[in-house]
């Protein structure tokens, strides 16, 4: 298996990952928002929503090189093949830190998208909906930020993926 046929099968596996976590989790709470009076506002965001989806899950079922290419996933590694049975720590450091970025950008996309459409109606559409959309709490806001840090947390990892495997490896090797 090549290194780019390896990332194109997790980077599917995380669209996959994302749609269901995106069908569950965000389509429910636009839902919930939308029952409690209904309106055009109301449909146009549910329309909005599904859009978003449905372009999400097609550009990471679909386009997968695009972001191979665009986060530089096949650069750092010392063969073209991935070879499972000589696998070494350096290489399962590499696929761990990749693994868990990816985790952590996918977690985090649909909560700061949310958040910001909820604060951008809120800030809006005030006087549309009479207040029925509070949006600015502290915990709003708090919530925004750290979904917007993990975000930035999660691209890091996968674009610096073969720097921070040398350093966890650098580190476990003075411990010995």
């Amino acid at each position: 298996m090549t290194k780019k046929d390896f990332f194109r099968l997790i980077i599917k596996i995380f669209g996959l990952y994302s749609v269901i976590l995106i069908v569950f989790t965000i389509l429910p709470n636009t839902l919930s928002f939308v029952v409690n009076e209904f309106n055009f506002t109301g449909l146009i965001e549910i329309i909005c929503t599904l859009g978003v989806i449905l372009l999400f899950f097609m550009f990471l079922i679909y386009k997968p090189d695009k972001i191979i290419n665009w986060l530089k996933l096949e650069k750092g590694f010392d063969e073209d093949r991935i070879e499972f049975q000589n696998f070494n720590g350096q290489n399962i450091l590499k696929l761990a830190v990749i693994v868990i970025g990816g985790i952590i950008l996918i977690r985090n996309i649909p909560t700061f998208l949310s958040n910001t459409f909820f604060a951008f109606q809120s800030s809006v559409g005030n006087q549309l909906n009479k207040d029925v959309i509070r949006y600015g709490s502290t915990q709003n806001y708090i919530q925004w930020a750290t979904s917007f840090l993990n975000i930035i947390l999660g691209y890091l990892m996968l674009t610096n993926y073969n720097y921070i495997s040398k350093i966890l490896n650098e580190k476990e090797k003075q411990e010995k």
